[in-house]
């Protein structure tokens, strides 16, 4: 199985102050791994790292064995990158159809002028981005909620609707952002299932950060732990529930 993902010695240093050190990750082809810690262990600032937000002070970022060392965060989505975050961008006063076709705009085959002037190639070009739109929606059961207001649906819906905009603009690697933040169990339950057809419909690499420990143990097939920018542990959802470097790191040290 060949990696998608590959961080090796990983750092970044903020004022002289490490906040991610010696960073070591793979992702596999249609693996769900998660990144998980306390609060404050890093685990945005990696994400950061990987999207180009945050330059490493060293270190090496790999997808499917390309270097992206130097890459904007643009030009890491158009190599297969994308993401969803922890407070969900969503367009609110577009609708959701809309919202979908929005993440199709850099693959467009129509000039300004064209879309200016309402030419033969610009309604060619948006009817088969609305037609891709509708097949997403579809595939999540809310081909539905088309026309309404992102802004109206229910919170969960809201995050599969973040999900499916990533998800349209055909990524190898999937990064999650605390999608469960904010959702009932019911929620969580449904956004579990959600996961996993994205990997098992679309074979896509899903890399999550979460602090719900059920979704992360449930769905997982790898999980890497970080405390205070470093590795602790890495393993499989087993092993990483019996670490005690990892009991520790959550619980505090037991008093003798």
């Amino acid at each position: 199985m060949s990696n998608v993902l590959k961080c090796e010695h990983l750092r970044v240093v903020f004022g002289g102050l490490a906040a991610v050190s010696d960073f070591n990750i793979e992702v596999n082809e249609n693996e769900i791994v998660g990144l998980i810690g306390p609060n404050g262990a890093g685990k945005t600032t990696v994400f950061n790292l990987l999207t180009g937000v945050y330059s490493p002070t060293s270190g090496l970022i790999t997808l499917c064995d390309k270097d992206l060392k130097g890459m904007s965060t643009i030009e890491r989505s158009h190599e297969g990158i994308a993401r969803t975050f922890q407070n969900i961008r969503l367009f609110k006063d577009m609708s959701v159809l809309d919202n979908v076709m929005n993440s199709f705009n850099f693959k467009m085959n129509y000039t300004i002028f064209e879309a200016l002037l309402r030419l033969p190639r610009y309604w060619k070009e948006e009817k088969i981005a609305r037609e891709k739109a509708m097949d997403y929606l579809h595939v999540f059961n809310m081909e539905n909620l088309a026309n309404e207001d992102a802004g109206n649906l229910p919170y969960g819906s809201q995050r599969r609707l973040e999900i499916i905009r990533a998800l349209a603009t055909n990524p190898k690697l999937l990064l999650l952002d605390e999608p469960a933040a904010g959702m009932n169990p019911a929620e969580t339950e449904n956004l579990m299932e959600t996961i996993v057809k994205i990997r098992d419909s679309f074979h896509v690499s899903v890399l999550l950060i979460e602090h719900d420990m059920n979704l992360v143990m449930g769905i997982c097939e790898k999980i890497t732990v970080l405390n205070f920018g470093e590795v602790i542990a890495q393993g499989t959802p087993k092993e990483i529930q019996k670490n005690p470097v990892v009991i520790e790191a959550y619980l505090g040290k037991k008093r003798s």
